[in-house]
């Protein structure tokens, strides 16, 4: 698809000049993703939206991605020793379709993520990716979110808040635990809530919350 021109378009049956038009602005709205939504079409086992919203900001870019060993990718959080080897191999046997998407102007880079430095760069061998306490305000904390989100925060969808979370360098849950860092108790909360303040869990409104990744909302 991503190959198609403007000639092959008009070409075909009931393809006027508006829908060819169209079409083609579609094409290159959807080269404009973020390779994390890239890498989450590539349909590799193991790798959803969450998971591939974490390596994309691990590695920042496909060229590492692709050229990332199983031990290196472990490193991202969640990816074991079992599945990492797993993803690695699926890859390596996607690159024909991978180098085809390259080539038709395909974005192959995640939005905001720096590269990290090399494992002995790193003190222990962990990623710095160059962050900051600014651009990482949840750095290893686990946010629940629930409830009808305001403010600045109404018109983001679950999924986005999910989004929003892990770029600030936290990891999203659905579920409250002991393990919870946080939860972002939005109107009508309800039972999530009410866990969260059993446990002693930190709570916080949309408006606070926003106010804490404030620097990834503009």
């Amino acid at each position: 698809m991503f190959a198609l021109g403007r000639g092959q378009l008009l070409g075909l049956d009931r393809m006027g000049e508006t829908s060819t038009d169209n079409l083609l602005a579609a094409i290159a709205k959807a080269k404009e993703q973020p390779l994390s939504r890239v890498l989450c079409a590539l349909g590799v086992r193991g790798t959803g939206r969450s998971m591939s919203r974490r390596i994309a900001r691990y590695f920042a870019t496909m060229d590492n991605i692709r050229t990332a060993d199983a031990e290196t990718m472990q490193r991202v959080d969640g990816i074991g020793p079992e599945k990492a080897p797993s993803i690695v191999a699926e890859l390596a046997e996607l690159a024909p379709l991978i180098d085809a998407l390259v080539a038709a102007g395909v974005n192959m880079t995640e939005p905001g993520a720096t590269p990290p430095l090399a494992a002995d760069a790193a003190p222990g061998g962990q990623d710095t990716a160059g962050a900051t306490g600014a651009d990482r305000p949840l750095a290893d904390m686990t946010v629940v979110v629930t409830g009808a989100m305001t403010g600045s925060l109404e018109k983001l969808s679950r999924n986005e808040m999910t989004e929003l979370v892990e770029r600030a360098g936290g990891r999203s849950s659905s579920s409250v635990s002991g393990k919870t860092t946080l939860v972002v108790a939005g109107e009508g909360a309800g039972s999530k809530r009410a866990k969260a303040e059993q446990l002693g869990v930190r709570l916080a409104t949309p408006d606070e919350f926003a106010t804490l990744v404030a620097a990834l909302l503009d």
